[in-house]
């Protein structure tokens, strides 16, 4: 295993992390990575105006904890909003699944926790006895393949990419869910997410799988 892989692949602690109220999503939004132009006025005074659709909408909360080196995901749904006050045009947008609520991570081998509450966003953690409760990172993955909105981080899908035990055109096994147990081959590979070919009934019926619910043959 070499020094990347070593660095991408060590485990992640994941805590639930409870925002302030109307701290998670909402109002508390901002456009980030705006990008500026010069211009001169009549005076020809130099001063600098954003230029229109540029930037990015992100949730405060899980923007400034990315930026302090957080693993951080928001699980988000798609929701159909009407696209401003001039128009009843709607389009998808995505809103946190859970009110108030965030998960946050960092490797088992740092210590963060004064840094994280150290935050004006955060709340506190969920716990029981005084002591936080760490999530699994089994429960986690599922969750980001259903609500991560393709908003897994880069080192988490290289984390997952490197505990894989197969590739594309391998012939893999499904570990948990209704399934269980079934052959399958794998067609493609996408940061948390398989495609694969599932034979039933003597024809290929295929599907999409979490990669850390297949196992190699």
């Amino acid at each position: 295993m070499n020094a990347m892989t070593e660095v991408t692949a060590r485990q992640i602690q994941w805590f639930a992390v409870r925002m302030k109220p109307n701290a998670n999503g909402g109002p508390r939004t901002a456009i980030v990575d705006v990008e500026k132009a010069k211009y001169a006025d009549r005076a020809g005074k130099i001063g600098y105006r954003t230029v229109k659709g540029t930037g990015k909408r992100v949730f405060l909360p899980e923007h400034l904890l990315k930026r302090a080196g957080f693993e951080v995901f928001l699980p988000v749904k798609k929701v159909q909003r009407i696209k401003n006050r001039f128009t009843k045009e709607k389009h998808l947008v995505s809103v946190p699944l859970l009110a108030d609520w965030i998960f946050v991570g960092w490797p088992v081998d740092e210590h963060r926790w004064q840094e994280l509450m150290g935050f004006d966003v955060v709340a506190g953690v969920m716990g029981t006895g005084g002591r936080p409760i760490q999530m699994s990172d089994a429960t986690v993955m599922r969750m980001m393949r259903q609500f991560s909105g393709d908003r897994v981080s880069g080192a988490v899908r290289r984390r997952m990419q490197a505990r894989l035990d197969f590739g594309i055109g391998d012939c893999a096994r499904i570990t948990e869910g209704p399934l269980q147990g079934q052959s399958v081959r794998v067609i493609d590979i996408k940061g948390v997410t398989a495609r694969a070919c599932l034979n039933i009934l003597g024809g290929d019926v295929e599907i999409e799988l979490g990669v850390d619910l297949m196992r190699s043959q």
